[in-house]
């Protein structure tokens, strides 16, 4: 197996279970790795750290897998983590035939992505590593859940960054574009095949709860970036009198609509704009609600695009406050770890300042209990919800 030595102080990190190696931390290599190759990491002494998979093109290099002498690089090992992963959801009592079993470094398995609706399963390779480990992993999932089928989705930010080669599809047995999940006594169509991310926005059940618990019977509410119509159905159920729901994608608001009569929902009115002109709009001609969620697809992928992507949730949080009544709730998401906690907090607290609004903070949630986060990755914890009252 290659060896990888880090430059000295790094083995700190490491032996405190962080699992990325990074290009300019490597002191050498034993020889010219593949993309993909297994390698045992040693500290500048020679002593082991840990075992995992090395792509010499991209900034982090080597992922690792295992911090355990015995527990080497195989089959079995991802195995293992599959079967680790899956008894841990089980332990959940997810409310729902959909969740997801492997969220990549929070399960041990990085690069993997798992999703799970009802007997059909989605994955997600986004690194190259896992990507090789392909055949593995799908016949140990078969083995694992008997799944009617198993479908791929490809990651085109991380198929570019890793350079392999892959093309969405059918992996084993039948999946068809469209399935029906439930979550707690509401249905959802989920397109896997041409849905965004895997299909559907699971790491979002816990905020769907929160949201509908804020919901009077008779409320007027707001859904912006409402996608499949998640917090919008949610908000109707609860009794709100009109809900509407703003996307700016066509195919997604026509899910949400069939969404709706699937589950028996007159009163969500489905607007296709940019949210961002929605909402000036909507404070143009002084309309208010009771309640107002935010929740906006990643605005930054990397530490360099940080600053305009604050720039764009401090405008939301302003025309959000102005269109949220005296006594009624704002919730704004973030789903980007490179927009911390205390970046939003900060944002809200610009923008109160900006409308003249007083706020109470009434809740945080972070992503679902299936979508794990490690405590020494701060990196893993990337969804952060803050909930309002405007006073």
């Amino acid at each position: 197996m290659i060896q990888v030595r880090v430059r000295p102080g790094i083995e700190d990190k490491i032996k405190g279970f962080f699992p990325w190696v990074y290009k300019p931390e490597i002191a050498s290599v034993s020889k010219k790795p593949g993309k993909g190759d297994w390698v045992v990491v040693r500290d500048a002494g020679g002593h082991f750290l840990g075992y995992g998979y090395i792509n010499p093109e991209t900034k982090i290099s080597v992922r690792l897998l295992s911090f355990q002498k015995e527990e080497k690089p195989s089959k079995e090992l991802i195995k293992k983590r599959l079967e680790e992963a899956y008894s841990y959801r089980k332990r959940l009592y997810i409310n729902s035939n959909a969740y997801r079993l492997v969220h990549s470094e929070g399960d041990l398995l990085p690069g993997l992505i798992v999703d799970v609706y009802d007997r059909y399963v989605v994955v997600e390779f986004t690194t190259y590593g896992m990507y090789k480990m392909k055949d593995w992993i799908v016949s140990s999932l078969v083995e694992l859940l008997n799944p009617v089928g198993v479908y791929e989705k490809v990651n085109e930010f991380a198929k570019s960054v890793e350079g392999f080669d892959a093309e969405e599809g059918v992996l084993y047995g039948e999946v068809p574009q469209e399935v029906i999940i439930w979550e707690h006594d509401l249905k959802y169509y989920v397109n896997i095949v041409k849905g965004q991310k895997t299909g559907f926005f699971l790491d979002q059940r816990k905020a769907r709860k929160l949201i509908r618990d804020l919901v009077e019977p008779g409320d007027l509410c707001l859904d912006l970036f409402c996608h499949t119509g998640g917090f919008a159905l949610n908000m109707k159920r609860k009794g709100a009198k009109e809900v509407i729901a703003v996307d700016i994608s066509a195919p997604a608001l026509e899910t949400g609509k069939k969404n709706a009569q699937l589950n028996n929902l007159d009163g969500i009115h489905w607007v296709e704009d940019n949210a961002f002109d929605f909402l000036r709009k909507m404070h143009k001609e002084g309309n208010q609600f009771d309640v107002v969620v935010i929740d906006p697809p990643s605005f930054t992928k990397t530490k360099a695009s940080l600053e305009n992507a604050l720039r764009g949730y401090k405008e939301l949080c302003v025309r959000g406050l102005h269109v949220t009544k005296r006594g009624g709730y704002l919730a704004i998401y973030s789903c980007s770890f490179h927009i911390t906690r205390e970046h939003l907090l900060q944002v809200i607290t610009e923008a109160a300042k900006d409308t003249k609004r007083m706020v109470r903070v009434i809740g945080e949630s972070t992503q679902d209990l299936d979508h794990p986060w490690i405590l020494q990755m701060p990196n893993t914890l990337y969804l952060k919800g803050i909930y309002l009252e405007v006073l």
